[in-house]
């Protein structure tokens, strides 16, 4: 194939203008989820020089930013600056800036899409899509070979060493619970470290392939072979949600997958209640079946009102009466806070000292726990106004795909606003980029202007 088709396949120019390497780095953006951090930025800087110098060239000065543009680029920042405001009365401004600068990517990845949005056709959209969904493949799969080549990490008996640090007593007096607990930490650990990417962010990226390989199985056509490509595709991925017990990321699949199809009607309610069953039935089955899986089940049903004691061993902590006790914290602070808030930079110091003062756990002085929820960062850190402007910041998103009537860009609202309530997405590369990118791809679907941009049918 010549070289002028690959353009042409890639919906580029014929000649590599500005225009086309802006779309080739924006193209190689949707691929992250593969890209190391330090290439991230690097990236992320070039593309929003390439991003300004096509907005120059592709319109006369004056005309940029018309009045529609200059609202939404205002709600779209608008919680932002909130958070901003607040480093006038944090006393951390270092760490406070560090962190905007972190999740700085929110605001500047979507504003420069929708400022270039007549650059950015159907065809191109869609391109930026399936990429981003083709490098989360990409990335699972070498992690489940990278697995299978180390598969004593899963069979392997505790070592000497695990049971020192978890501080448990002789193997013949720990419970099968405690033993799965300890191999469920060491998978986790293996796949962190392997990909440096931590398994919650991994199960949001792999929600929204699943979801958006079955809208495409129900309304485009396909051949068998590809039918059976994204079958696959799906079931690997919910083969690696549970497999690295990505809890949130599920759970947010399950309620996010029955409210898109009831609200966007696919299916009456007596086919969303039959398949609500079938999902309910599968997940007992893997919570009979599957250890990991009844072991993380019953730590939560025994710890989600407990929190953590003093000392270090495994009996006095796990993941769950740990975030309890991050929530009862947050919760405290956020009272006698509520109005404005820290300010950015003073959030985390204040909630390690909840940590010492009211709960006392050593776990907590292992490193520093934030909030693990963005509603309750926006409260700690810019107070009532900045969640609120946040929160309404969301539900112009979801009107938006209802607007535009695209149900998988509501369905990604839908499990990013689940899986906030647990952890702080927005300030993570992993978290950011995830959110800034596909916000981008709903500004750039309500283009009033042509309507041939829109994408992601249905």
């Amino acid at each position: 194939m010549k070289l002028n088709n690959y353009k042409y396949l890639f919906g580029l120019e014929s000649g590599f203008s500005v225009n086309s390497l802006f779309l080739i780095c924006s193209c190689l953006l949707s691929m992250f989820p593969i890209l190391s951090f330090g290439i991230r930025s690097i990236l992320i800087a070039v593309w929003g020089f390439l991003g300004i110098l096509c907005l120059i060239k592709n319109y006369s000065f004056p005309r940029i930013i018309d009045k529609t543009d200059k609202f939404i680029i205002a709600f779209l920042s608008i919680s932002f600056v909130f958070l901003i405001f607040s480093l006038l009365y944090t006393e951390n401004i270092p760490d406070g800036v560090k962190r905007l600068l972190r999740m700085f990517p929110i605001v500047l990845i979507p504003t420069i899409f929708y400022l270039n949005k007549q650059v950015f056709t159907k065809q191109r959209i869609d391109w930026i899509t399936n990429l981003f969904c083709l490098s989360v493949l990409v990335f699972v799969i070498y992690q489940v070979l990278c697995l299978g080549f180390n598969f004593d990490i899963l069979t392997n008996d505790l070592s000497i060493a695990e049971i020192k640090r978890n501080n448990l007593h002789h193997l013949s007096n720990i419970s099968q619970d405690q033993i799965q607990q300890v191999k469920i930490r060491r998978l986790r650990n293996f796949i962190t470290k392997l990909v440096d990417s931590h398994p919650i962010y991994q199960g949001l990226w792999m929600s929204f392939v699943i979801y958006f390989n079955y809208h495409q199985l129900k309304f485009r056509s396909h051949s068998v072979l590809q039918k059976i490509v994204k079958i696959f595709i799906i079931c690997l991925m919910l083969f690696w949600m549970v497999l690295i017990s990505s809890r949130m990321p599920l759970i947010a699949t399950f309620i996010a997958g029955i409210m898109t199809m009831i609200l966007f009607k696919y299916y009456n309610l007596k086919k969303v209640t039959l398949l609500g069953g079938i999902f309910l039935g599968c997940f007992c089955i893997l919570l009979v079946t599957l250890k990991p899986i009844q072991t993380r089940f019953i730590e939560i049903l025994d710890n989600i009102f407990i929190l953590p004691t003093t000392g270090n061993d495994i009996y006095n902590y796990n993941s769950t009466n740990v975030r309890v006790g991050i929530y009862y914290c947050s919760g405290i602070v956020a009272k006698d806070n509520w109005l404005f808030g820290l300010g950015i930079g003073d959030v985390q110091e204040n909630l390690s000292n909840c940590y010492d003062q009211k709960i006392g756990a050593e776990i907590y002085q292992w490193k520093d726990y934030n909030s693990h929820n963005q509603y309750f960062f926006f409260l700690l850190s810019a107070g009532i106004v900045g969640l609120i402007t946040f929160l309404m910041f969301l539900i112009f998103l979801i009107k938006k795909t209802f607007l535009i009537e695209k149900s998988v860009l509501f369905y990604f609202v839908l499990i990013s606003s689940i899986v906030f309530i647990t952890e702080n997405l927005l300030s993570r590369s992993d978290g950011v980029l995830f959110f800034s990118l596909f916000v981008s791809l709903i500004l750039l679907s309500t283009n009033d202007i042509n309507k041939c941009h829109e994408t992601l049918d249905g």
